[in-house]
């Protein structure tokens, strides 16, 4: 599976930011955690197979450990960062985004008015929206996000200065991509340090427009916002994140110890998760050892390698077979910034689901949603779970499916 989906993928994709990096003469890259650990390790095997002369560093940190420091920095915008929508949208999930104890949630929800008798309970859109307007009105909420941010700020900038990004003229991440907002904090952090050079972003792909010239300039390899709909309708971020899954647990922030700066990280994954992801690290690696005996640098061809990207992505995201779609479902996923809990991508258990991805249920959803309806969770991967279905289904599913996502590509 590796070596027809996402070897041939990931390898197309680092070829580009080299191909990108040594044209434009820049001498080292920043590979952002953690879905820049499988890219810098097959960047560093391109880069020692034709000795390219470009430094591949591996840069720990989440969007929770570069906000964090710099919600002290960009007033109403941390409010705004901190309540953004997801998958699994709760009362807890939304204060833990800030760090909050107990007492302090406590504090918080007498302050703002919240009922937190069900913290768990997931949402409702309409209950999202109301509990997030009473939130950016609490003064304690304020206040307790601008401490913790002001107590994690200096051990984030000496990280930043001791991994040498305060020193350069260009900073060169490479990350996944999707909004751009990691390197929109990572700018605010540098520039509140005194750094006035230039951010440059290598991304898979960009969904949205930079919000800000200053933040740099952002280069993507499959699609941007204004890119084609066709390439993003079946496309699946959650599944490409998987496939860029790192064997440690996430940075939530730095800490300074033994005379240097470290990152603090939650506990790796453990059993068969851990050991699914080695295995898949190895396979694609394996396959990017082969690939490079075949090849020579300059023979990068980027259309030709575009059109073999969006083949395998046609092919295998929006139309697994079942056994494909359950090896790539039992990978977890958690798209809140807290990692507060981890789904499967897909499985034969949210068959039930389907229901509600039928156009007419999404209209009727988003017209009718109240405040105390039943909340169903998001799919992470529709086409995955479409895959357990009998053949006879999947087709109307699907097509519900690609007939919403150009309509929301094209209309909003």
């Amino acid at each position: 599976m590796n070596q027809s989906f996402s070897g041939p993928i990931l390898f197309n994709y680092v070829w580009w930011i080299l191909n990108q990096a040594y044209g434009q003469g820049f001498h080292r890259l920043y590979f952002l955690a953690r879905d820049g650990y499988l890219l810098r390790e097959i960047a560093q095997r391109f880069c020692q197979r034709f000795q390219l002369p470009i430094e591949c560093r591996y840069f720990y940190c989440s969007r929770a450990s570069l906000r964090t420091p710099s919600y002290c920095l960009i007033g109403k915008e941390a409010e705004d960062l901190l309540l953004q929508g997801g998958y699994q949208v709760t009362l807890q999930s939304l204060l833990q985004r800030a760090d909050l104890d107990e007492v302090q949630q406590r504090q918080v929800c007498v302050d703002s008015k919240i009922d937190q008798t069900d913290p768990g309970r997931l949402l409702s859109r309409v209950e999202q929206k109301n509990i997030c307007e009473a939130l950016k009105n609490s003064k304690i909420f304020r206040r307790c996000i601008n401490e913790k941010s002001q107590a994690a700020y200096n051990n984030a900038i000496g990280y930043l200065r001791q991994e040498g990004m305060l020193d350069q003229q260009n900073v060169v991440l490479v990350d996944s991509g999707w909004t751009g907002s990691m390197q929109r904090s990572m700018r605010q952090l540098l520039q509140s340090a005194g750094f006035s050079g230039h951010l440059i972003g290598f991304y898979f792909g960009m969904y949205a427009a930079p919000k800000d010239p200053a933040d740099g300039t952002y280069f993507a390899w499959y699609f941007n916002h204004t890119g084609a709909t066709a390439d993003k309708i079946p496309f699946c971020n959650n599944l490409f994140e998987c496939m860029l899954s790192a064997p440690h647990g996430m940075t939530t922030g730095y800490c300074h110890e033994a005379g240097k700066y470290v990152p603090v990280l939650l506990p790796a994954p453990t059993g068969e998760d851990y050991r699914r992801i080695i295995q898949q690290i190895q396979d694609i690696l394996d396959y990017c050892e082969a690939r490079l005996h075949q090849i020579s640098f300059h023979e990068f061809q980027p259309v030709d390698m575009r059109r073999d990207t969006r083949r395998r992505i046609w092919r295998y995201m929006a139309h697994p077979t079942n056994s494909e779609a359950a090896h790539w479902g039992k990978f977890l996923f958690c798209d809140d910034i807290t990692e507060g809990y981890h789904l499967m991508l897909a499985s034969p258990d949210q068959l039930n689901r389907l229901k509600s991805y039928s156009i007419p249920a999404r209209i009727v959803r988003r017209m009718l949603c109240r405040p105390t309806q039943n909340v169903m969770p998001e799919l992470l991967w529709p086409y995955g779970t479409i895959a357990f279905l009998p053949r006879w289904k999947q087709w109307w599913y699907r097509l519900n499916i690609y007939v919403w996502e150009w309509l929301r590509y094209t209309l909003c």
